[in-house]
């Protein structure tokens, strides 16, 4: 039997310093876990980079060509249209250095082509036409829809035409019609001010009268 009454005997009960440095130990074993696995971590992502680089490096040296072909992508060039109920908008490209502004007021039918001269940083070309004619519509209150496009036309110094046409629909009828814009890319390099009509190219519907008996 233990006799208690020896200190020497007397049961070791965990003082608040023993637990504290348990503790303490503890946490510190952890943070070092954690830093071990953060350096392996950091090693092999490292090591990853390393061989992606090599392997692209060995791809261009097998091709050199490779690397300066996609140098060398064309620039791509994109062009917007939007529309709200009184107005219409988009732009196009006109020639290698200017965008033209297609403005549509739907109240009253006006196209307007706007083009900003790059030099001058200013509007310097505008051309202009009523679409009720060609839509067959009053050109009041209207509901339409435009976009633009390209046509490579035949152009010259006395017919200059630009890269971008234009195109109108009216959402009520189906009627639209394609109009071009007969900007002269010499005048711009001059600084020289432009002002004209937009000319009609074409028209048509959406909703054509189908004839059956030709059809059978």
């Amino acid at each position: 039997m233990k006799d208690f009454a020896d200190p020497a005997q007397l049961p070791v009960v965990p003082t608040e310093s023993t637990r504290c440095c348990g503790n303490r130990g503890w946490m510190v074993g952890l943070v070092g876990v954690t830093v071990a696995a953060v350096g392996v971590a950091i090693y092999f992502a490292g090591v990853a980079s390393e061989t992606r680089r090599s392997a692209e490096t060995a791809a261009v040296d097998a091709n050199p060509s490779a690397m300066a072909n996609w140098q060398n992508l064309p620039i791509a060039n994109a062009t917007a249209a939007v529309s709200s109920e009184t107005f219409s908008l988009a732009t196009g490209a006109v020639s290698d250095q200017a965008d033209g502004l297609f403005v549509l007021d739907h109240n009253s039918g006006l196209l307007q082509c706007s083009v900003m001269y790059p030099r001058v940083n200013r509007f310097a070309a505008t051309f202009t036409v009523n679409i009720s004619d060609a839509l067959g519509t009053d050109g009041k209150g209207g509901t339409y829809i435009m976009a633009t496009g390209q046509a490579d036309f035949p152009r010259s110094s006395s017919n200059p035409v630009g890269r971008s046409v234009i195109y109108v629909l009216d959402t009520a009828t189906g009627n639209y019609a394609c109009y071009g814009v007969p900007f002269n890319a010499q005048a711009m390099n001059a600084n020289r001010p432009q002002q004209g009509l937009l000319v009609l190219i074409g028209q048509g519907t959406a909703n054509p009268v189908i004839d059956r008996d030709n059809l059978r």
